[in-house]
């Protein structure tokens, strides 16, 4: 199996030497490139190819949040994972919205980094233990209230089986094992996943995440 090809974006050299010295042994790995901002990483990928990016936020000449943009709008097949000190929601909710796929804390294990980059990779979300619990307490009730209004709003309610698709997808399971667990084909799960992305208005599978916690189709035990 080929390494999976990691491009890092991050203003600090220290920290960019640091991560890159995690995959020198590891053949699971391929560090293509580097760069300290988004405006030169975006140079950068024209001429590089890469799976995985991992953007740190706060950059002079451009932040990671308009280079995640930038890079979901050119290179749709690589996938952002975010890597940074930032834990408040309002940098979560941009980045994801920007079209990361994951995001990180710069505290996180070795192991964390190493995982993250291979479920990204999959297309699948991968957070921090702290940034799913930030998640989770901006996602929590009001006293008083019995509904709050979500992020995404279903243009049209969501089938039972379509519900269905979307636990299996957010708990990681592959097309062929959603298609086998449900007794339908891999087609019709491939048009179940379109139809969800489409009606929740969601950009990948994170934002079916928070669509999901919001609307009350998984909570946090499910995750």
């Amino acid at each position: 199996m080929s390494p999976i090809k990691v491009f890092l974006v991050d203003d600090h050299k220290l920290i960019r030497d640091g991560i890159k010295a995690h995959f020198d042994e590891d053949e699971r790995f391929d560090v293509v490139g580097e760069a300290p901002n988004g405006a030169e990483a975006l140079a950068k990928l024209i001429q590089i190819s890469t799976d995985v990016i991992l953007m740190d936020i706060n950059m002079d000449v451009m932040d990671g949040i308009e280079c995640t943009t930038r890079i979901s709008e050119l290179y749709p097949s690589a996938k952002v994972l975010a890597l940074t000190m930032l834990a408040e929601n309002q940098h979560i909710k941009e980045m994801l919205k920007a079209g990361a796929v994951g995001y990180l804390l710069k505290n996180s294990t070795e192991q964390e980094i190493k995982q993250g980059i291979i479920s990204v990779n999959n297309g699948l979300p991968y957070y921090s233990p702290e940034v799913m619990q930030t998640v989770m307490n901006s996602l929590a009730l009001p006293i008083g209230n019995k509904k709050r209004k979500s992020k995404f709003e279903p243009t049209i309610p969501l089938t039972d089986r379509e519900k269905e698709v979307l636990v299996l997808v957010i708990k990681e399971f592959t097309n062929q094992e959603i298609a086998d667990k449900l007794y339908i084909s891999k087609r019709t799960v491939d048009a179940h996943k379109r139809n969800l992305l489409e009606k929740t208005g969601a950009k990948n599978v994170a934002g079916l995440v928070i669509f999901a916690l919001n609307n009350g189709i998984i909570d946090g035990s499910d995750l």
